[in-house]
């Protein structure tokens, strides 16, 4: 059956986040042996921020509570990271959770942005460097 296999194939030109189900599906089948699964896995999550994943393939892989010290460095520097998005989203986050300030917001959305700094400062940075925190907080997950 593995020679009809094509997720060697196909998986290059797909996000690495779609190959996760192809990885699972294989597994499940048990057309390749886990080991090489698992290995397949923690390479593919090497390129994500889901190192807690990583982490524990690698725990299951090699039967043993260790893992190499640079997934551990790595888990240092991505939630670093998703705590300082957090903080720099904090003032939206903030804003969007209260219902009467939302009424606030224009129905024809002109001025929205420049309302929600002026009068919240929600955007003290540039508005395009706030948005990566929900796709490091997916990413750090495994949404």
């Amino acid at each position: 059956m593995a020679e009809y296999d094509l997720t060697s194939k196909i998986a290059p030109h797909l996000d690495r986040h779609l190959v996760f189900p192809l990885l699972e599906f294989l597994q499940e089948k048990q057309l390749y042996p886990d080991d090489q699964i698992l290995k397949s896995k923690i390479d593919l999550l090497s390129k994500t921020n889901m190192v807690d994943y990583a982490m524990d393939i690698h725990k299951s892989l090699y039967r043993t509570e260790d893992v190499p010290q640079e997934m551990t460095d790595r888990r240092v520097e991505v939630v670093a990271r998703l705590k300082s998005l957090e903080e720099m989203a904090a003032p939206l986050i903030s804003f969007l959770q209260n219902p009467s300030l939302v009424q606030e917001l224009r129905s024809d959305k002109q001025y929205n942005l420049q309302m929600l700094n002026d009068r919240y400062q929600v955007f003290e940075c540039n508005p395009d460097k706030c948005t990566p925190s929900s796709s490091l907080s997916c990413y750090c997950s495994g949404c």
